[in-house]
């Protein structure tokens, strides 16, 4: 019953409610996985329970996943949550001050488990907080992986595997992640150290985990910098995550590296960047045009035939991406708006956007199926039709919407050319100003973008 309940929920959540809820799950590094042996996954978690969903149904094998002893509370929880692989643990903020507690349970659970070749998905950082930047990792990864070799004379072979999940904005409408896995770690190279010192072997692995994990983890001090790093960002490489074939990996890896650059700058070089971008950003909205339309793949508002062309296009398209806009916009505001009643913390409020989605577009694709069924008489082959092209509507109209403004953009750019040409050149320069002292600065610093 157990394995059934899990393969069910596993096999729904992986193959309809991840591909409904996010445009990209992008996989980097799988092959580093290694193959018959015991791992424990040592994973950062910025999305509450969303983390163990990607993960847990992105893996080709089922996972046990160590959850807080709070979720357990109930007879039915308990049931459910030991149904679906899940393994207490006491954190100690959730014990009264002054009570003692203990994880023996979990720590006999987890060697069991990896004993007999189960593999299970930890949180080392504990915690779940809507941050760019990993935090303090906890021992309890190495410890876990260390017991399991002692109690096994240090012949599981049990490796942890660092993963780094990296998230698009989760305020946004179809959110992407990236799955970053890490070189693995085999445990029992460290058994002589282990015998030396076993606490600070435990120190020497988690730190280890954590250097594995900021190889990809995109990672930023202040949240508020994250909007202008990325405008920065998309401006110099022409780079955006809203491509089916651009990777998320290097959509990443650039803001790290933008990132890496800022932190170089003196503060008169820093001002001078943020000042040139805000006017720069000014201007863009002072004439509702966008940077892509600058973008070099860009260069369509230039031929008015082209800008014709897609117009003719888009007004054929148009009155269906106003109904499709309208039946899918319902379902998202309602979505985000129960979303916000939940939590003021991003971590809780996205995560239950992102799982609320994956509910509720469900539900009103079915009231819309049955909406057509009664007026057209009865379940005909195009009421059969709505199911499977709703879900694709559902992006399109997201997508389409998105194309219309960069067309109207387009459209701006090309008669600003036309009539004002101070003002369409006073812009362009402002951008190449930009991006030379992006240049400069990468230059002086003997850097690749």
């Amino acid at each position: 019953m157990g394995n059934l309940l899990y393969n069910t929920i596993r096999f729904f959540v992986k193959y309809v409610y991840l591909k409904l809820v996010f445009y990209k799950v992008e996989k980097t590094g799988w092959e580093k996985i290694p193959k018959d042996v015991p791992i424990l996954f040592a994973v950062t978690h910025p999305l509450m329970y969303i983390d163990a969903l990607v993960l847990g149904c992105s893996y080709h094998k089922p996972l046990y996943f160590i959850t807080k002893s709070t979720v357990f509370k109930g007879k039915f929880n308990k049931w459910l949550f030991q149904k679906l692989n899940m393994i207490p643990v006491v954190r100690k903020q959730d014990v009264p001050k002054g009570q003692p507690f203990s994880n023996k349970d979990m720590f006999k659970h987890c060697i069991d488990t990896l004993t007999k070749g189960g593999d299970i998905l930890i949180f080392s950082e504990g915690t779940s907080i809507w941050e760019r930047k990993l935090r303090g990792l906890k021992s309890g990864t190495a410890r876990i992986a260390l017991e399991t070799e002692v109690a096994n004379q240090f012949q599981s072979n049990v490796h942890i595997v660092p993963v780094a999940l990296n998230y698009t904005h989760i305020g946004s409408v179809f959110p992407s992640v990236s799955i970053e896995i890490g070189n693995p770690i085999q445990v029992r190279d460290y058994k002589e150290d282990y015998e030396k010192n076993s606490g600070k072997t435990a120190q020497e692995i988690t730190k280890k985990i954590e250097e594995e994990i900021l190889k990809s983890y995109f990672t930023l001090p202040n949240l508020e910098a994250e909007a202008p790093l990325v405008q920065a960002v998309t401006m110099y490489t022409e780079t955006t995550p809203f491509k089916r074939k651009q990777s998320l990996r290097d959509y990443f890896h650039y803001l790290n590296k933008g990132l890496d650059f800022l932190e170089k700058l003196s503060e008169k070089q820093l001002n001078t960047i943020k000042a040139k971008i805000e006017n720069y950003d000014g201007l863009l909205k002072k004439n509702k045009i966008k940077d892509e339309s600058f973008w070099n793949t860009g260069k369509s508002f230039k031929s008015v035939f082209s800008l014709i062309f897609r117009s003719m296009i888009t007004l054929l398209i148009l009155p269906f991406h106003w109904v499709n806009w309208i039946l899918n916009k319902i379902p998202y505001k309602l979505s985000k708006s129960i979303a916000l009643k939940t939590s003021d913390e991003m971590e809780v409020w996205g995560a239950n956007l992102i799982a609320l989605c994956g509910i509720i577009f469900p539900i009103f694709y079915f009231t819309y199926l049955m909406i057509a069924y009664f007026l057209t008489g009865g379940f005909v082959w195009y009421t059969f039709l709505v199911v499977l092209i709703f879900p694709f509507f559902t992006y399109a109209s997201y997508f389409f919407n998105s194309y219309i403004h960069f067309l109207l953009s387009d459209w701006r750019v090309f008669l600003l050319s036309k009539r004002n040409k101070t003002a369409y050149q006073s812009i362009k320069k402002e951008r190449k100003e930009i991006i030379e002292a992006i240049d400069l600065i990468i230059n002086q610093h003997g850097k690749e973008a």
